[in-house]
């Protein structure tokens, strides 16, 4: 196992003991203030710098006096370059060069949505990057053609208006994968 995944096994062992000892002086009438044991990357409007990109959807992402996290980016999708069992898509490569570009480096703040889960099934956490400019990515992702909306949620987005907005542009202007050889298509 790697330090990293003993140190997420790890964590995830003290957060159930945590939580099995706050149910337990629940039951017992007490209880147990555990705000301070929130990880950092759930704080609203985390900092950090972009120390990797894994895709146009995803980066590893070191906290200001933090942890580094892997993030999934809220609200979009890219076309595949990197997912096991899964072909490169159409402009996959292209997104994800893209992301390098825009993001290698970058400060960005982490901002959750209250419509999504804090993680993925993957242990990911699902925020929208902003830029040190202000700049929402997905926004700016869809409205290049890098992404497309990702409306995988019970509830919509807070972005989620503006994410279609900026895909809709795209569409219009045939940019990045709404354009050829893709034409909105990401599957070969």
């Amino acid at each position: 196992m790697t330090s990293t995944g003993a140190v997420k096994s790890w964590g995830h062992r003290l957060a159930a003991g945590v939580a099995g000892l706050g149910a337990a002086l629940a039951l017992a009438g007490c209880q147990l203030d555990m705000s301070g044991l929130a990880p950092p990357a759930l704080e609203r409007g985390a900092a950090g710098q972009v120390v990797h990109v894994v895709d146009g959807d995803t980066a590893d992402v070191q906290l200001v006096d933090g942890p580094q996290i892997r993030v999934r980016v809220l609200g979009i999708d890219t076309p595949e370059t990197v997912k096991p069992n899964v072909p490169v898509q159409c402009w996959g490569p292209e997104a994800s060069q893209w992301a390098h570009q825009t993001l290698d480096g970058a400060q960005v703040r982490l901002v959750p949505d209250p419509a999504a889960d804090d993680v993925d099934k993957f242990g990911r956490s699902l925020r929208y990057m902003t830029l040190a400019d202000g700049t929402d990515y997905s926004v700016l992702a869809a409205g290049e053609g890098m992404a497309r909306e990702y409306p995988s949620y019970t509830k919509p987005l807070s972005k989620s208006a503006d994410i279609v907005a900026a895909q809709t542009n795209a569409q219009s202007r045939q940019v990045g994968l709404w354009g050829p050889p893709c034409n909105g298509r990401s599957d070969n």
